[in-house]
């Protein structure tokens, strides 16, 4: 359709409309949302035909049909406490659907109407995502998702405890992993904690990036995370400048070595070793069932 939608918003069906959540809010947001979840299961949808708002609204959207009443629950469930509906904004009926467009032109209106007309598609709704608007990126992204169905609960009769499997952290979640790690790092560490710190080189030739080198900063090691080159500049150096960036930077912010873990046996082991660097362990199965190895540089 020639639409910009996919870069702005994931595909989705709203449960809440946009509305604005106090800061101080957060929390209990994102406790309704995941409550909510937790009351629904999954289910199925069914999408298409196209459909429109237009001329009230230049809109082009997929129809919803398929398991309508659990989508209504899920929403009412949902919008409630700091997700309800602000006093005095008219309501609208709900009406389930997936937005394709929003600014459509009515002649390209009129013809994606023809040439989607055959469209359907059955899909299984497993979670409920709290999205968030980024005002400079002008663009929505996930800051939370929750899985539909109750959550397991082990040790019944005793002391129970609910478990969740989600993708990813939620804001809660998140700033309870930041408390406590701040808290065992200060005892372990001394009052500052341990510091990792995010720190990258970037090469460009012309203004463009032709290759990232990034990491952390941990005490007196950093760790090398990723070193990327990009396809028609390897092989003219540009890796090789990329390591040494790297291992200058760390020496100026007092770290006395460089580790990584790479595949055992490729190409990037060799090009590591080529550098100065030692294979220190082998990691079995390390990830996807491949071996890879841990490797440093002390200087």
């Amino acid at each position: 359709l020639g639409t910009d939608t996919l870069a702005r918003i994931p595909p989705h069906v709203t449960l809440v409309p946009p509305l604005n959540v106090p800061e101080s809010d957060l929390v209990h947001a994102v406790d309704v949302a995941r409550r909510a979840a937790a009351a629904s299961v999954p289910f199925v949808l069914e999408l298409g035909p196209p459909r429109t708002f237009f001329p009230p609204n230049p809109v082009l959207y997929l129809a919803v049909g398929g398991d309508l009443a659990a989508v209504s629950d899920l929403s009412e469930a949902t919008a409630t406490g700091p997700l309800a509906e602000p006093k005095g904004r008219k309501r609208r009926p709900f009406v389930p659907h997936v937005t394709l467009d929003n600014r459509v032109q009515p002649p390209r209106l009129e013809a994606a109407m023809v040439a989607l007309a055959d469209y359907r598609s059955a899909v299984t709704v497993e979670r409920s995502t709290l999205l968030e608007f980024d005002e400079e990126a002008r663009r929505w992204s996930a800051i939370a998702a929750f899985p539909l169905g109750r959550p397991r609960v082990v040790g019944r009769g005793g002391l129970e405890v609910e478990l969740s499997v989600e993708m990813g952290l939620d804001p809660v979640a998140n700033r309870f992993v930041n408390d406590q790690w701040r808290q065992y790092s200060i005892a372990r560490y001394g009052s500052e904690g341990a510091r990792y710190e995010a720190a990258a080189v970037i090469a460009r030739i012309g203004g463009e990036i032709v290759g990232v080198a990034e990491g952390e900063l941990r005490g007196s090691s950093y760790r090398l995370a990723r070193l990327i080159v990009a396809p028609q500049w390897r092989s003219h150096g540009a890796g090789a400048q990329l390591l040494r960036a790297v291992e200058v930077m760390a020496s100026d912010h007092g770290c006395d070595r460089v580790r990584l873990e790479t595949i055992a046996g490729g190409d990037a082991e060799r090009f590591y070793a080529r550098h100065g660097y030692a294979v220190v362990t082998r990691l079995a199965e390390w990830r996807e069932n491949v071996d890879f190895v841990l490797m440093e540089r002390a200087f």
